[in-house]
């Protein structure tokens, strides 16, 4: 049964790395690729219908780990309490960059919440790569099963690092040119034009198709 789980958790953890890498890619990108207020609102609404769904994936391997594996959740949400809490604002800062957007038809309002969205987005790439490299890595149990690392220590290597050191910091910028690759792709899939061409340049990569009749239909709750 504990095997059953232990797929299950991993299933859920791989469909929010891909399905919502993507969106985290998008609002990596989002000051990189689009210049002006229309071409950043494309990109929202590129993401619009399915960003919040995807992160129900990371609830749900959250709800499975306290369900299947109490004594790991308890140790691992003690231990990275710091980082965890730091990753819960960010999802947050990003939720909010998306949905306070349109309220205020302003260019300076536009552009604080473009800017939140997109250091949340590329933070958070950061911090999920550092949290793959702790793991990774292993952190030092103790007798009692919990463990406590500092946030940062020296970033050398020895016998007391800290949750952000040379390893985990790189595994970090590996995620982030992971899921910028990601998410770049799916906005080429998803535009047209100039944006198209950008990531182009971005990436190194084409794509060709037109997706003009779904971009017609596209939720309009990101627009102002």
């Amino acid at each position: 049964m504990e095997t059953l789980w232990f797929i299950l958790v991993a299933l859920m953890l791989t469909a929010y790395v891909v399905l919502d890498g993507f969106d985290l890619g998008a609002g990596i990108i989002n000051l990189l690729v689009a210049r002006n207020h229309d071409e950043r609102r494309l990109i929202l609404r590129a993401i619009g219908p399915v960003w919040d769904g995807n992160e129900v994936w990371l609830i749900a391997c959250g709800g499975a780990l306290f369900f299947a594996f109490p004594f790991l959740y308890a140790s691992s949400f003690s231990g990275f309490y710091l980082p965890l809490m730091i990753v819960l604002w960010l999802l947050m800062l990003r939720g909010v960059g998306v949905e306070l957007r349109s309220h205020v038809s302003d260019p300076l309002w536009w552009s604080f919440f473009d800017f939140v969205f997109s250091m949340s987005s590329l933070l958070l790439a950061i911090f999920f790569g550092a949290a793959i490299g702790n793991v990774v890595r292993g952190v030092p149990l103790n007798s009692d099963g919990y463990f406590f690392e500092p946030l940062w220590t020296n970033f050398r290597v020895g016998t007391n690092p800290g949750i952000l050191d040379w390893y985990t910091v790189l595994t970090g910028l590996l995620a982030l040119v992971t899921l910028t690759v990601h998410g770049s792709h799916y906005i080429a899939l998803k535009t047209e034009g100039s944006i198209n061409a950008r990531q182009v340049w971005l990436v190194g990569a084409r794509v060709t198709y037109s997706f003009e009749p779904y971009r017609d239909s596209l939720c309009a709750t990101a627009d102002p």
